[in-house]
């Protein structure tokens, strides 16, 4: 079924899903990167799954739930936990129930 990717505005959806406004808004290799990124987001069912299949993510520190994936040419795609309550393991994320994100920002650092 893979993750359920959602987008905070029409403006990300449309980067993530036309790959000539990508290349205009990123350059071409982080607009590659990016299609790469969304494709393995949707081909996993849980955030767990992208560590399994390789896709390199970090956990931001300033947000629970809230991760990026690099993208090259110093861009990134933030994605935030999208369930109505984050699972926790302890005082964590647990990562291998989450089957939601929302896309919250591309571009440089936030």
């Amino acid at each position: 079924m893979g993750l359920e990717v959602a987008f905070q505005s029409k403006e990300f959806r449309s980067t993530c899903e036309s790959p000539a406004r990508a290349r205009r808004e990123l350059g071409d290799s982080a607009a590659s990167t990016l299609r790469r990124c969304i494709a393995d987001l949707e081909a996993a069912d849980t955030v767990a799954e992208l560590m399994e299949i390789g896709l390199e993510f970090e956990s931001c520190e300033s947000k629970k739930g809230l991760i990026r994936f690099g993208l090259g040419e110093g861009q990134h795609l933030y994605c935030e936990v999208n369930h109505q309550h984050t699972p926790m393991s302890g005082e964590a994320v647990d990562w291998t129930k989450v089957s939601r994100l929302k896309v919250v920002h591309i571009g440089s650092d936030l």
